[in-house]
């Protein structure tokens, strides 16, 4: 299957500028008289799907046809490319590109727009190449999975590294006892045979040698080994049969600032930016620059891939897309109530990546001085949970200081952080309460959904279709379903970001 969608943007006028040379007196020509101008493109950028192995040809987003144009392929943009580019008629902008044999990702090129007047235009060519959940379907790609395993009942596919390649693989830092109790990386409470998994699935583990303390403790050798063994001992028939696959290497990440400023070409100044995903998209609507922090609320409009600089707050929103709405967010995310979809087509979806946090219903749990639901329903006690689930699971449970993420070697510096960017979105758009604390309640579901983040935390407990790429998640115990959304393996996913920036697997 090959897809073809070409974006544009609201500052589109900003980035040609940018991009176009004058070297002549040709400012006087009209498109017409074969003259490039910022009116012969709707977009500089072009973005194209296609599967591994399989060519694309394509053209250019342009609304004129420039008589006696050049087009030529910058050498120093493909000089690392996984593949080829070809210009098959530079007058009607039409392009091939064939990736290599394998390949699976991100290729970037540029391409060179001139005219018979000396006037000049770069032109950028995204290629996503095979779709990184395709073949796979995973529910969760989760490297620290301590805790949402716990009763988890999921019914698609698992991917996990137990933190493999850090110091705090398999929960052995700060102290080798964490692996047990404590850690997210290792198997706090020995639960990870309570999980609940169709005996058709699978859980991709790299190929890894378990940590000497741990190899000691349960004379098992790997990561492979030690899965089977619990799914072995499990209660649940079903588990005692899902297979536990090796894979040379598993990558579970998420982006940084500097990968979205990057991948976005996003000025110092710039706050935001809209690529829509074809001439047809709506204009981005909905999503305010509250100045020191992103709002929606409602009616979100949006088709397309939007980088935003700064927290976002989300609010009972209902998006409105036909092909998928993709928000790249520099800083953390709150949301809070479900998602809908108006105007739901086959493709319709959201999809969530954030450089620091993704939070689910998390804020303050207490109304006139009183909790907002049973005793029962707390982190052990009140006095453990605190006020406040967003401060708890941040910064205050007694698990934080084991909750390493690759971007910081201290987890409650990092957590704490995170509450800071709340206290500002509270700033301005008051109060964020708990979930228990809300006209909607806990029971929320959510489908066609993809979130991606270093940590993701949630307090609802309706059912979840989509997928989680996190480092590490934590969600209700044991109160719903994960499960893989299809319109994951027809959509782009995350199209902007190389699939190495948030999941690789070889």
């Amino acid at each position: 299957m090959k897809k073809f969608s070409v974006i544009s943007t609201t500052a589109f006028t900003l980035l040609l500028l940018v991009a176009f040379q004058n070297c002549g007196r040709s400012m006087f020509f009209t498109p017409s008289q074969g003259v490039l101008s910022e009116g012969s493109f709707s977009s500089d950028t072009t973005l194209v799907d296609t599967e591994m192995n399989t060519p694309i040809s394509f053209e250019l987003n342009h609304l004129t046809t420039v008589s006696g144009v050049s087009l030529t392929v910058d050498p120093a943009s493909v000089a690392n490319l996984h593949g080829t580019i070809k210009i098959d008629d530079a007058a009607n902008f039409k392009v091939t590109y064939t990736p290599s044999f394998g390949f699976r990702g991100n290729d970037n090129a540029t391409l060179i727009a001139k005219d018979l007047y000396g006037n000049s235009m770069n032109l950028f060519v995204i290629a996503h190449v095979g779709n990184p959940l395709s073949g796979i379907e995973p529910a969760l790609a989760v490297r620290g999975m301590g805790c949402i395993q716990c009763h988890a009942n999921v019914s698609s596919n698992i991917i996990t590294d137990f933190g493999y390649g850090n110091d705090y693989y398999f929960g052995v830092k700060p102290a080798v006892a964490n692996w047990k109790s404590g850690s997210v990386y290792g198997d706090h409470g020995n639960s990870f045979n309570t999980m609940s998994i169709p005996a058709d699935k699978s859980v991709l583990v790299p190929t890894a040698a378990l940590p000497s303390a741990v190899a000691t403790a349960t004379g098992l050798s790997t990561v492979a080994a030690y899965v089977n063994k619990q799914f072995s001992i499990s209660a649940n028939s079903g588990t005692t049969r899902t297979s536990v696959v090796e894979k040379k290497s598993v990558y579970i990440g998420a982006p940084t600032d500097a990968n979205l400023v990057a991948a976005f070409r996003l000025g110092a100044t710039e706050r935001i930016k809209y690529y829509k995903n074809n001439s047809t998209s709506a204009e981005l609507s909905g999503l305010q620059d509250q100045k020191t922090f992103f709002k929606a609320s409602g009616t979100l409009a949006c088709d397309g891939d939007v980088v935003i600089r700064g927290p976002l707050l989300l609010d009972n929103i209902a998006v409105s897309t036909s092909d998928g709405c993709r928000l790249y967010v520099i800083g953390s995310v709150f949301m809070y109530g479900p998602v809908t979809y108006l105007g739901a087509t086959e493709n319709s979806n959201l999809q969530i990546t954030s450089t620091r946090s993704i939070s689910m219903g998390l804020g303050l749990a207490k109304k006139d001085n009183a909790f907002c639901e049973p005793t029962s329903r707390f982190a052990l006690d009140n006095k453990n949970y605190g006020d406040s689930s967003l401060v708890n699971r941040f910064a205050s449970f007694w698990t934080v200081p084991m909750n390493y993420v690759r971007q910081s070697a201290d987890p409650k510096a990092y957590g704490q952080a995170i509450v800071d960017e709340a206290k500002v979105v509270e700033a301005g758009a008051g109060t964020l309460y708990d979930a228990a604390c809300r006209s909607e309640g806990r029971m929320v579901s959510f489908e066609r959904l993809l979130l991606n983040a270093p940590i993701v935390h949630s307090r609802y407990e309706g059912n979840f279709s989509g997928t989680i790429i996190s480092e590490f998640a934590i969600m209700s115990l044991g109160q719903f379903i994960f499960s893989f959304d299809p319109v994951f393996s027809k959509t782009s996913v995350l199209p902007f970001l190389d699939s190495k920036t948030f999941l690789h697997i070889e």
